[in-house]
Order: C-alpha cells, then sequence, then structure tokens
C-alpha cells in the first residue's frame, strides 16, 4: 500500500569518490519529495553544529533499514560510475524498487580540494522528477501506454507536482515557494521539457 517513489542520489565528494544511493520512499507523492529534498538542503546550508553536517550527511533523513535499496561507492575516476541522467539507467535503477510513482533525481558535487572541508561546499547540484506507472495512461485494449511511458521522461519539480495525482497538490503557493527556492540556491533542474500545459 502507499504512493510508492524512490530518491536516486548522486554524491561525488571533495576527493573525486562518488557515492550512489537508492531510497525508497513509500508515500512520495505530490510535494512530498520535494519536502523531504528542501529540508535535507537547508540543514546542510543552515548547520551551525558541531562538527558540521558534510556530503555524507545528504538526503539520510529517511534512511531506515527497509528503505535503502541499494548503496555503492565508486573510486575517483571510476569507469563504472554510472550517469544519473541516462535513461538506461534511470529505468534500471528506479525498477530495483517497489515503485508505481516514480521519483526524484539528485546529483550534488563538492568542490574539489586537497583535504576534507569542515562543511557542506557545494560544487553543483543538479535535480530532475519522473512519473511511474501510475501517472501514465495505459490502454488494455493495446496493451500500450498512449503518450507517455513510466521512467522515462525528465521533469522539473513543478511538473511532477502538476502531473502526480492529477494536479491535486500543485497549489500555488507552493509553486511559487518551490520557483524561489530553486532560483535562491540556484539549483538546476534536469527535463526534457520546459513547458507543460496548466492542470485545470
Amino acid at each position: 500500500m502507499g504512493q510508492r517513489t524512490a530518491f536516486l542520489i548522486k554524491r561525488t565528494y571533495w576527493n573525486g569518490k562518488v557515492n550512489i544511493r537508492l531510497v525508497h520512499h513509500q508515500w512520495g507523492i505530490g510535494r512530498v519529495m520535494h519536502n523531504h529534498f528542501i529540508k535535507s538542503f537547508m540543514e546542510m546550508v543552515t548547520d551551525r553544529s558541531y562538527p558540521t553536517k558534510t556530503l555524507k550527511d545528504f538526503m539520510t533523513i529517511i534512511d531506515d533499514e527497509g528503505s535503502l535499496y541499494l548503496e555503492k561507492n565508486f573510486r575517483k575516476g571510476s569507469l563504472a560510475i554510472p550517469d544519473v541522467w541516462d535513461k538506461k539507467v534511470i529505468k534500471r535503477y528506479f525498477n530495483k524498487t517497489d515503485n508505481n510513482n516514480g521519483g526524484m533525481i539528485i546529483e550534488i558535487t563538492e568542490k574539489p580540494s586537497d583535504k576534507e572541508p569542515y562543511g557542506l561546499d557545494i560544487d553543483d547540484l543538479k535535480i530532475g522528477f519522473i512519473v511511474g506507472y501510475e501517472e501514465c495512461e495505459y490502454d488494455y485494449n493495446t496493451g500500450k501506454y498512449l503518450d507517455e511511458k513510466p521512467f522515462e521522461k525528465l521533469y522539473t519539480g513543478e511538473e511532477y507536482v502538476k502531473i502526480s495525482c492529477s494536479g491535486q497538490y500543485a497549489y500555488p503557493e507552493f509553486l511559487q515557494m518551490w520557483r524561489g527556492f530553486i532560483s535562491q540556491y540556484e539549483i538546476e533542474e534536469v527535463s526534457d521539457t520546459k513547458e507543460l500545459k496548466e492542470v485545470a
């Protein structure tokens, strides 16, 4: 039961090492994934504790024994490091989870350094969203999807909210806040389309 989604997170550390995480989220529809991302991001950039949080702490907020589907580390320059924006890679990872509503892809890179930073020092941050089976229209007579296919098209955060659950969580106040947040922190959204018809 649930509106099942997942986070695919690629973290590149200051020393070039890479961590790939695939985290299941049982109730990630609508704005839920956005809110988890915002919370975890803001914890990083506003943290004043000692020792300070670093990229190793990023997006671990929902972890528990049952939610972490995959965690893999790669050496600097490894040829096996996956491109999390490649559609085949996306589909392969998301098909590993119990998932019917898509998910969020996050690629975050620390500024290169010759020594480990004391806190979070972000060099680049990209995010994108993908929809799952329940958001795609399927024709049972022909056995084919009518338009979009699951896990094959990237959307911005705003686009995903407008598609997820037929847009019932796409409140104008949330969309305005999301746009401001993305702009304020210069977060790049990866999407196959920058235009989407307004959901009625």
